[in-house]
């Protein structure tokens, strides 16, 4: 009974630790990826939190279970090793998640500036404004956005343009227009090549 006790403390352990490492694994080589970006970093969002509660649930378990999982190694240094490393590697994730969620509390708002989406002529076009800022210059990446099955999307990347305040989106035949607040801040790309297949 104790042995299937230790069995079972060391899969949930081991789910908790290793199953968002596993995820992530998966998800770059699967494209998941739903309805638009800025509903994904809603996602993520709570993903972290979710993963920072298995993190300290996984720990919590290994610090209680040592003895019982530990006891279902045969070889004493490698059971001590194992065990080790998941505490080193629990303390990782604990830290990384809470700092990912700190950030995000920090300097995740303004979600409507940082993601925005356009309908244009049938075409969606995705912008996504990096802006770091006092530490760098603040940055468009323009995307195409194509919808995949499953209610999910591809992003194809257009370009990379310097940040233009309160622009607004036109599209011209071919030529996708970028206008600020003055005519000097105008920015013209062609998308002749860009369209969801």
């Amino acid at each position: 009974m104790i042995k299937n006790n230790g069995y079972f403390y060391l899969g949930l352990i081991a789910l908790c630790l290793y199953g968002p490492l596993l995820l992530s694994f998966l998800s770059s080589f699967i494209n998941l990826q739903f309805i638009s970006p800025r509903y994904m970093r809603d996602v993520s969002q709570v993903k972290n939190i979710i993963v920072f509660a298995s993190a300290i649930l996984g720990f919590t378990l290994l610090l209680m279970k040592y003895q019982e999982v530990s006891a279902l190694f045969k070889n004493r240094i490698i059971a001590n090793i194992t065990l080790i490393l998941s505490f080193l590697y629990a303390c990782l994730m604990i830290t990384g998640a809470g700092l990912v969620m700190f950030l995000d509390a920090t300097f995740g708002s303004h979600k409507d500036y940082i993601y925005q989406e356009h309908t244009l002529n049938d075409r969606t076009f995705y912008v996504y404004t990096a802006d770091p800022g006092a530490f760098g210059k603040a940055h468009h990446y323009v995307y195409l956005k194509c919808p995949a099955s499953f209610n999910r999307y591809e992003l194809e990347f257009i370009a990379k343009l310097s940040w233009i305040k309160n622009f607004k989106m036109s599209l011209v035949s071919d030529d996708l227009i970028f206008k600020g607040e003055s005519e000097q801040y105008t920015k013209v790309l062609n998308v002749s090549t860009f369209y969801c297949k």
